[in-house]
């Protein structure tokens, strides 16, 4: 046993359990507290809320760290037990082709780190691994984290995606945006609260990604949606300068979408966008410029046309908790369902289907030409998945702990994670498959 899975695996005091048990239940307390009166203050006195939010932010690594130790008898949030095979597996040699751009932790290294990985070989080509203490040295203090998403316990190169210089861009999931260049030097960083998937620009040396936009959406009756995380999608170029962001929420206002908004009980995070691409192509039902979004507590998907500020199609169900839509011609979308939701506490967590789905459907006919339930791959989230159907008829899927090559019939031809050790892997934040370089 090597020095880390001792350390991992050693044995937690009964006496040392109940003191972090009782830290980790005032800390929540004083969190909950101090977050529900928030609101209160900060009308009145806003550098007491400040300040408030500054302490909460500040212990809340702490909390989850505790709850880490608890749960699993170690720490470290990005190293995760599994009941599967680490590293590659291959079922299908014929089918072995192309590249996967990998974020994992790195346990070695101590951080989320981005890998290039042939196919083919299984071989390792490249890797990128920020410093992220020289990233939180670059950050100014006018700069307010969401949590502890940017701490180095908890970064994440969430997404990643090369350049044309050999470097990566990435964001660290609700926060900030970095490139590195190809020797993992920081080039730049863009102090927003980027999150979720990253995406290849309508031009040259641009990108398309999530944001939360700072301004609140505005009803028609002019009156400002002040509590909203106002997701939306944002442009930004190589060079680390934002082009232009829009909010969803306003689109959905503007086009008459008003209703998905609300419901009978406030939900802060409303619409959780977690996809936005490009249409790089006009045919009959499409246009190029058309950008298709997915929110995921709404599930719904839809095709904007910015020049227009118009929402061609849009689509509720039948799948749910969707994550990812890609155009694949002649009026089809691909949608990565994940149909694995919760109800209550006190219901099944899967309380509509056991396992996660693909869809195809068509706009034309607005039907399901294809649903693949997920059971051969045992592939049942609630929350996440990447997923592209590939030029021969198989897809590629991320379900969080894992990058996976099915195919036709959605059983496994490739599967890997990232082996942190025996029966561990380190976090994975979206993996992308890279057809050829």
């Amino acid at each position: 046993m090597s020095w880390f899975e001792r350390i991992i695996f050693k044995k937690i005091p009964l006496w040392f359990f109940l003191l972090v048990s009782l830290f980790l239940l005032g800390g929540i307390l004083f969190a909950t507290y101090a977050t529900y009166k928030l609101d209160r203050i900060h009308n009145k006195l806003p550098f007491i809320a400040f300040g408030i939010e500054k302490t909460v932010n500040t212990i809340d690594p702490f909390l989850k760290a505790t709850y880490q130790l608890i749960t699993n008898g170690f720490i470290n949030p990005q190293i995760i037990n599994v009941n599967f095979p680490t590293g590659f597996s291959s079922f299908n040699d014929d089918a072995k082709q192309g590249y996967f751009l990998v974020s994992a932790y790195d346990v070695d290294k101590s951080v989320s780190s981005v890998f290039l990985y042939d196919l083919k070989t299984q071989n390792l080509l490249y890797e990128w691994s920020p410093n992220i203490n020289n990233l939180l040295n670059k950050v100014s203090d006018q700069y307010m984290p969401i949590g502890d998403v940017d701490q180095p316990q908890n970064f994440r190169a969430q997404h990643p995606i090369m350049t044309d210089d050999g470097g990566v861009v990435f964001s660290s999931g609700e926060g900030l945006l970095v490139k590195l260049d190809k020797n993992s030097n920081i080039e730049w960083h863009i102090e927003r609260h980027f999150h979720h998937s990253i995406e290849p620009g309508l031009e040259k040396d641009t990108f398309i990604s999530q944001i939360i936009v700072d301004k609140p959406p505005i009803l028609p009756n002019g009156k400002k949606i002040i509590h909203l995380r106002n997701d939306g999608y944002v442009i930004f170029s190589g060079k680390g300068k934002i082009i232009e962001e829009r909010s969803l929420a306003q689109i959905l206002i503007d086009n008459g979408y008003i209703g998905l908004l609300f419901g009978t009980i406030w939900q802060e995070d409303r619409i959780h966008l977690n996809d936005a691409e490009y249409i790089k192509e006009t045919d009959g039902f499409v246009q190029r410029g058309d950008i298709m979004m997915s929110a995921r507590n709404i599930s719904t998907v839809l095709l904007y046309r910015p020049s227009e500020n118009r929402i061609v199609w849009l689509k509720t169900g039948p799948f749910l908790n969707q994550h990812d839509i890609d155009y694949i011609g002649e009026g089809k979308f691909s949608i990565f369902g994940n149909d694995n939701v919760e109800g209550s506490k006190f219901t099944d967590k899967r309380l509509v289907q056991e396992y996660s789905s693909i869809y195809i459907y068509d706009m034309l006919t607005d039907n399901v030409l294809k649903k693949l339930e997920l059971k051969s791959a045992r592939i049942s989230i609630n929350s996440q998945g990447r997923l592209d159907v590939l030029e021969n008829g198989n897809y590629f899927i991320d379900d969080g702990q894992r990058a996976l090559i099915l195919d036709s019939k959605g059983n496994i031809i490739i599967s890997y994670s990232h082996k942190a050790g025996e029966g561990l892997i380190g976090a994975m934040h979206w993996t992308r498959f890279i057809p050829d370089l």
